[in-house]
């Protein structure tokens, strides 16, 4: 490779990089096969092997991009054109409830959904739970009060119904559903399972449970104008993110969602071109603001869709940009470059077509028609004559229209420049580490070879002394790792000072019954509509959106509601307020935890080395060697058991009795004295009517806190636990790897000087022979030592 000709772009880049790391491992092949009769040879055939472990992660990198659509846009019809097929189920209903990635692989034909066994076993947890409340509510007869308006849930609820005990459906028996159709339908099951939950059982919360998400692998539309395959580096994955409002009124969803958001590169924003208006732009603003807090705008790009329904009078290209700027608060300027107009539909039937072709043996001469995928596409270019145009034209001529369609759907653009922006922000780290891996492979390559070929030609003692030495240094290296105590010394500074910031966590986010009666409170709630200025605590917007009666003056602590279905939904509501506020803190608290461990890392990393790295410099300079190695600390990591899991908390049914007043009743009477006994007298009088047995639900206010403060408790205990893991196990044996890695060095160059002592018994002309071999290694790693600094160093740029 001529280092001089270097291609700009990250693609090429990444080229240049594939191309030095097939190079480099060739020569680790080399130098095992020229040292293959001594002990060596083992040695740098794991070198090669961490080689080509690296080709395989520069040439699969992952480049992960979210979509995330606040209205109903055509977000699956987005990605479904991406891909060339209609992959994710759609329906006007809201669809997505959970994140689902959508990698795409060129040598796939077939697209595979993966659920893991932590998937399946949460879903599973699902079916039992709405088995158990679909019988309750069938004998209660409110099953049809609380679905009646989701009438696309009706046949799954039927299905739970039905289910036989321990009977579960078929899909989640296999971790792997392979196939279009059984693709589309694991996944509605799943999407219609959470969303039946948050119908039925507000307190059952599966999201907050997933740790993993659903995966679907599959091939695209690789086709490009001239009918080549296009050009592909890396894996896209695309991640289906629940729009801000499918999330139901009971799906706490941005939990879930924010982990998917923070590992992506780029993340979109889909916006429908026909509802653009003031309306609009206030929902949107409400929605995507916390995506703009968590990501900013930097990496945030808006695709308009639906662009093919403009019409005279509507807006220009132009005032779209204006209006992503100005009302909607999406970009960063009203020229940016960040705004795509596209026609999703018109891109779908293009390229669906397309990958039709692709993944047929097909003679492009024949009629268009006798392909399944030619109707929807012909009815797009063609119009009312569709028909009979298809009847004539053949597929050579309809692919010419599937790329004219697809260029004028806009997607070629933008798929172009997002994917552009995707390998800039995420294959320059991965580039860097696997050229880390290959230059210090090379390093030692060198340093180990010089070595040993200058060894052979010292005297013999001279060659004991040195291996004297590196076994004294050695001794002396053990020595101070274990007389270093700052780990032990940080351990305790860390628990003291994290132990102060969870006992202050307990103090901010224990819930007490007068927040809900707080307006500070009621403000500083960010799920809540905005401008219902009237209201003042959070339990009088609760009752407002169910229409229910509370005085809130009076602060009760049991509230009391004409039905059950009411009194579950003020459950709901009142815990979705809980705990956004309480897993608020909980958030704050594990960033301030991470700060402050990624700071002591650091304060450590610098101490070991003052201690360790002055016996490594001895010994450098007697071998008058180069040698570097980092000290690597990961940040510790929280896994989700973190989130808030409340029991299920039930409204208290009771009855009363209530006075239904008196009834004003005739009656008649004889007397001697009126008409001699012979005409009764009329009287009336005041008779008790019974009384009217009413049935009501309550709720108490005390239990929910109560159930906060607990699920709190064991919040902060889980991050203890964590928090202590990771300082007595993962933070110590970083030390010890950096130690092995000090320890490595040391023994690998006495190991090469032991090498030549035995290199001097041989004969002449074996060490001769030898001798050359080693020599005729250095120039070739030099020159790929050099490659890779160039390299590395315009990686450098891209990174600053």
């Amino acid at each position: 490779m001529n280092t001089n000709d270097l291609k700009p772009n990250i693609y090429g880049l990444q080229q240049d990089v594939l191309n030095l790391l097939g190079n480099v491992s060739k020569l680790m092949g080399d130098v095992k096969e020229t040292l293959s009769g001594d002990n060596s040879g083992e040695k740098y055939g794991d070198y090669q092997q961490d080689i080509d472990n690296a080709v395989v992660n520069v040439k699969e990198l992952e480049l992960r991009m979210a979509v995330v659509a606040p209205m109903k846009a055509g977000k699956s019809t987005i990605i479904n054109a991406i891909v060339g097929d209609d992959l994710l189920p759609s329906r006007n209903a809201a669809m997505t409830t959970i994140p689902t990635e959508i990698i795409l692989k060129k040598e796939l034909t077939q697209p595979i959904l993966i659920l893991s066994e932590h998937i399946r076993k949460v879903f599973k947890g699902c079916y039992i739970a709405l088995k158990e409340k679909i019988q309750k509510l069938k004998i209660e007869k409110t099953l049809e009060e609380k679905t009646g308006q989701y009438p696309h849930l009706r046949e799954l609820i039927e299905e739970i119904y039905n289910l036989t005990e321990n009977e579960l459906p078929n899909f989640l028996d296999s971790e792997k559903i392979e196939g279009k159709e059984n693709i589309g339908k694991a996944l509605t099951s799943l999407n219609d399972i959470i969303r039946l939950v948050s119908i039925l059982d507000p307190n059952f919360d599966p999201i907050q449970k997933l740790r993993e998400v659903p995966r679907i692998e599959t091939g695209f539309c690789q086709i490009s104008e001239n009918g080549n395959q296009s050009e592909q580096f890396g894996n896209l994955v695309i991640i289906d993110t629940p729009g801000p409002n499918e999330a139901g009124e009971n799906l706490k969803l941005s939990y879930v969602v924010e982990n998917q958001l923070e590992k992506s590169s780029v993340v979109l924003i889909v916006l429908d071109f026909t509802q653009l208006n003031n309306k609009a732009a206030e929902d949107v603003k409400r929605q995507v603001k916390p995506i703009i807090d968590l990501r900013g705008k930097e990496n945030l790009y808006v695709l308009v869709n639906k662009v093919d329904q403009r019409r005279d009078g509507d807006m220009t290209p132009n005032i779209v940009k204006q209006f992503v700027f100005n009302d909607l608060k999406l970009s960063e300027s009203e020229n940016t470059d960040k705004v795509f107009e596209i026609s999703a539909r018109k891109a779908f039937c293009a390229n669906r077509f397309l990958l039709d072709l692709q993944n047929q043996d097909i003679d492009t001469k024949q009629k268009a028609s006798i392909m399944p995928s030619s109707k929807t596409l012909a009815q797009e270019v063609f119009g009312m004559d569709w028909e009979e145009d298809l009847e004539e034209v053949t597929i050579k001529q309809l692919q010419k229209k599937a790329n004219k369609l697809k260029e004028k759907s806009g997607f070629n653009i933008f798929l172009s420049q997002t994917i552009s922006v995707l390998m800039e922000n995420a294959a320059p780290k991965c580039l860097k580490s696997s050229l880390n891996i290959a230059y210090n492979h090379l390093i030692s390559v060198r340093d180990e070879v010089k070595l040993r070929g200058s060894a052979i030609a010292q005297d013999e003692e001279k060659l004991r002394l040195e291996i004297e030495a590196l076994e004294a240094d050695l001794k002396r290296l053990e020595l101070c790792r274990t007389k270093l105590q700052e780990v032990d010394k940080i351990k305790a500074k860390l628990e003291q000072q994290l132990n102060l910031i969870l006992d202050d966590l307990k103090k901010d986010a224990l819930v007490k019954i007068e927040m809900f009666y707080s307006e500070e409170e009621y403000n500083q709630a960010d799920w809540r509509e905005k401008g219902e200025k009237s209201i003042k605590n959070v339990v009088s917007w609760v009752a407002k959106q169910i229409g229910a009666k509370i005085d809130s003056e009076k602060k009760q602590t049991i509230l009391e509601f004409e039905t059950e279905q009411k009194a579950q939904q003020f459950i709901g509501n009142t815990i979705a307020f809980g705990k956004q506020r309480t897993e608020s803190h909980l958030l704050n608290v594990r960033k301030k935890v991470q700060v402050i461990i990624e700071n002591k890392r650091n304060e450590l990393a610098k101490s070991v080395e003052e201690e360790a790295k002055p016996i490594i410099e001895k010994a450098k300079q007697r071998l008058k060697e180069t040698f570097d190695v980092d000290l690597e600390l990961r940040s510790p990591t929280f896994s989700s058991n973190q989130n808030l899991n409340l029991n299920y908390i039930k409204a208290t049914s009771k009855t009363r009795n209530i006075d239904q007043g008196y009834d004003t009743v005739s009656y008649q009477q004889r007397h001697w004295w009126h008409w001699a006994w012979i005409v009764p007298k009329e009287y009336t009088k005041k008779v008790k009517k019974a009384d009217k047995k009413v049935a009501y639900y309550t709720v108490s206010l005390e239990e929910i806190t109560l159930q906060f403060n607990d699920s709190l408790e064991t919040s902060i205990k889980s991050m203890n636990q964590e928090i202590a893991k990771y300082l007595d196990e993962d933070f110590k044996h970083r030390i010890d790897n950096y130690f092995e890695k000090l320890d490595a060095y040391l023994t690998n160059y006495r190991d090469d000087i032991k090498q030549a002592q035995k290199d001097q018994k041989l004969s002449l002309e074996e060490q001769t022979k030898l001798t050359d071999k080693l020599n005729s290694i250095i120039p070739q790693v030099n020159e790929k030592v050099e490659e890779s600094q160039k390299l590395t160093e315009i990686i450098n740029e891209l990174i600053k």
